[in-house]
């Protein structure tokens, strides 16, 4: 699970991001407090990671983390990634999509490596 939110984190800020704003420049705002959301989440992961499962702190940082990240997902989905959808078109996405997959392979494996993590 850290692994993977540290992945999207990364693929999103390094990929996702600065190509919806070229395209959709209204959605600047969004973007930026994607980040900051992100900025949160990253160092949760990083407190997780060096966290002992049975540490009676876990399952409140977990549940925390679960609340931001749903929060950060249902705002992108909801508020400004139908713009984003309509700015791009459909082989543009699918463009991106293929440059995030390939990208998986460089991105990180320590939260606080991504560029969020460190604002």
């Amino acid at each position: 699970m850290i692994e993977e939110l540290t992945t999207h984190t990364w693929i999103e800020e390094k990929i996702f991001y600065p190509a919806a704003r070229e395209a959709a420049p209204d959605t600047k705002d969004h973007v930026l407090e994607s980040i900051e959301e992100h900025h949160v989440v990253l160092w949760m992961l990083s407190e997780l990671k060096g966290l002992d499962p049975v540490d009676e702190r876990s399952d409140a940082k977990m549940s925390v983390l679960m609340e931001n990240v749903r929060h950060h997902v249902e705002e992108e989905e909801k508020e400004w990634f139908p713009d984003v959808r309509k700015a791009m078109g459909r082989n543009r996405l699918s463009e991106l999509g293929e440059q995030m997959v390939a990208s998986k392979k460089k991105s990180p494996a320590d939260p606080l490596a991504v560029p969020s993590a460190q604002q």
